[in-house]
């Protein structure tokens, strides 16, 4: 009697469920609160038995043990094939393991007896146990009503089950591509009774950054021609010991303006932050390894984990793993607006299978890249109407590098480039890609020249956020040169909401708050030489006049001596 009331507490494997007592009731209903909606619930009878009270109280126990109706029935008798594979895994489990002392059973009583002795709740041995019991349930023999109250009570029920332990998991296939992950099995001895199963996802997080090593966040802002640094942060559920594979695949897409270069680095992240274990690493790697699968096609970029297990067979739940590849932004990049990449985890969800099993899907994360522009309006000081053609600028940033200011000069796409058919990454300018900044230089000789147009404007397009000067090299006929270059500063400011990001573009104009991305250089008309009918005319009329009368003065001196 000892050992049927072991019994009764150790066949447990939900969280939350009340002591087990049995009521004089010929049926019972099983009541699973459910907070994710979309599970439907089987429960398949394991032993069957006859309640009797224990003498002197109102306790009721199941006795004379016997096969349930799911393992044996008419026509079909499972109870043979599920002890060998009970009697296999007793063999090779370690001598510690509770497992061993079940190699001596023989039938439905001895296994329930020996469960009762040796193997506590909510252990792994007792969930190694169910996925045994799953592979031998007879299918179609689950038993009793099945019904899922929705409105606001969200809870599903199983009436009708008579006294027995049962295996409750949730139908096959029932959640096949959902973000969500099947129950474990529950080996439950029935009276009325009211649970709270769980399940464990993995999800995934998506951040960019401008170097590799740098801090990830959910947007980075680029020059165009720049490479950006994505990294996926996988999680895995908190229950992954109980899948025997585990598969994990990575769906990433990318947007307009931003090409894949390659895979840098792949490996599993400690909950410190650490590296437990680097799968690969572009500097050192020159292909992944075997189990882990890599597709590219256009902007669809795959990661493949055949087996988690199978891969690292330390990995733990509180492990991550990260993923990190660059791109490129190209000159088709969008502008003040978000070049939006996602991506999603496809997932191995049901731990009671063997094998891959059924998968189910993450929602989608994102990440922004951001990229600006500003346009040059060079007019007359005197009147800003009047547009100023044939001024040529060279726009550059500076960086200090080993104590010494470095300028980086812009090298820009031009008409000259679009009729020549100048091919830059593989693919030849046309008129759209007018004013792009594709790339940067040291040498100022190598600079693009820019030179406004009838309209006294310049377009430049694809700049990351900070300070840049444009210095003129070439003033207008009849126009002075600017004696400094215009400091140019782009801010963005960005606006968080779930996902989305939007962003507001700030300029300042020799530090000077604008407020629009067109930036205003006057010109002066040329007033260094002095002009016809002028003070320096008079000046000459005056001293001419002057040498005149001296000589007049010195000829009648010279007379009068004479």
């Amino acid at each position: 009697m000892k050992k049927a009331i072991a019994i009764i507490l150790c066949l447990v494997m939900m969280l939350g469920m009340s002591t087990t007592v049995f009521a004089a009731a010929e049926t019972y209903t099983l009541t699973i609160n459910n907070p994710t909606e979309g599970h439907s619930y089987e429960a398949y009878q394991i032993f069957s038995g006859t309640l009797e009270n224990i003498s002197g109280t109102d306790t009721q126990v199941l006795t004379n043990i016997v096969w349930g109706c799911a393992i044996v029935g008419e026509g079909y008798d499972n109870s043979t094939a599920l002890l060998s594979d009970i009697y296999d895994a007793a063999t090779a489990a370690d001598e510690s393991s509770p497992m061993k002392k079940l190699l001596g059973v023989k039938d439905a009583a001895t296994l329930a007896e020996a469960m009762a002795d040796n193997i506590t709740t909510d252990s792994e041995t007792l969930d190694a146990l169910a996925a045994i019991f799953a592979k031998h349930i007879e299918t179609g023999k689950n038993t009793g009503t099945q019904e899922y109250i929705e409105a606001e009570k969200n809870y599903y029920t199983i009436s009708g089950l008579t006294p027995g332990y049962y295996l409750v998991k949730d139908q096959d296939n029932s959640l096949a591509g959902e973000y969500d992950s099947y129950t474990k099995f529950i080996l439950r001895v029935i009276k009325d009774e009211t649970v709270s199963p769980k399940s464990s996802i993995p999800s995934v997080d998506k951040t960019i950054n401008d170097t590799i090593d740098g801090t990830y966040s959910e947007h980075e802002d680029f020059d165009i021609n720049d490479t950006a640094y994505y990294k996926w942060t996988g999680k895995l559920p908190s229950n992954l010991k109980d899948y025997e594979t585990y598969y994990y695949k990575f769906y990433d897409t990318l947007p307009t303006g931003v090409e894949y270069v390659q895979f840098e680095q792949i490996y599993l992240e400690g909950h410190d932050g650490n590296v437990v274990h680097s799968f690969y690493d572009a500097k050192t790697s020159t292909q992944m390894p075997a189990g882990i699968n890599a597709t590219i096609n256009g902007k669809n970029v795959e990661l493949e984990f055949e087996d988690l297990w199978t891969l690292y067979p330390s990995i733990l739940p509180t492990h991550k793993i990260i993923v990190k590849y660059s791109a490129r932004v190209t000159r088709d990049a969008l502008i003040a607006e978000p070049m939006t990449n996602s991506v999603y985890v496809e997932f191995s969800n049901d731990p009671n299978a063997e094998g891959d099993g059924s998968k189910g899907t993450t929602p989608e994360d994102v990440a922004h890249a951001f990229t600006f522009q500003i346009n040059v309006d060079k007019y007359d000081a005197d009147n800003k109407d009047k547009k100023l053609e044939g001024a040529e600028f060279v726009l550059y940033y500076e960086r200090t590098e080993n104590d010494v200011i470095v300028k980086y000069y812009a090298q820009v796409i031009t008409e000259e480039m679009i009729s020549a058919g100048t091919v830059i990454n593989g693919t030849a300018v046309d008129a759209d890609d007018l004013g792009v900044v594709y790339g940067w230089t040291t040498d100022e000789d190598a600079a693009s020249v820019l030179d406004t147009d009838e309209k006294g404007a310049i377009s430049l397009r694809g700049l990351d956020e900070g300070i840049y000067y444009l210095k003129e090299t070439k003033a207008p006929a009849g126009y002075n040169l600017m004696e400094t270059p215009v400091k140019i500063e782009i801010i963005p400011v960005y606006t968080e909401s779930g996902d989305e990001v939007s962003v507001t573009v700030n300029y300042k104009v020799d530090d000077k708050e604008q407020d629009s991305n067109t930036v205003g250089v006057r010109n002066s008309s040329g007033s260094t030489l002095p002009v016809t009918g002028g003070i320096g005319t008079i000046l000459f009329y005056v001293l001419g006049s002057i040498l005149v009368a001296g000589a007049v003065v010195l000829l009648i001196v010279k007379k009068r001596m004479n």
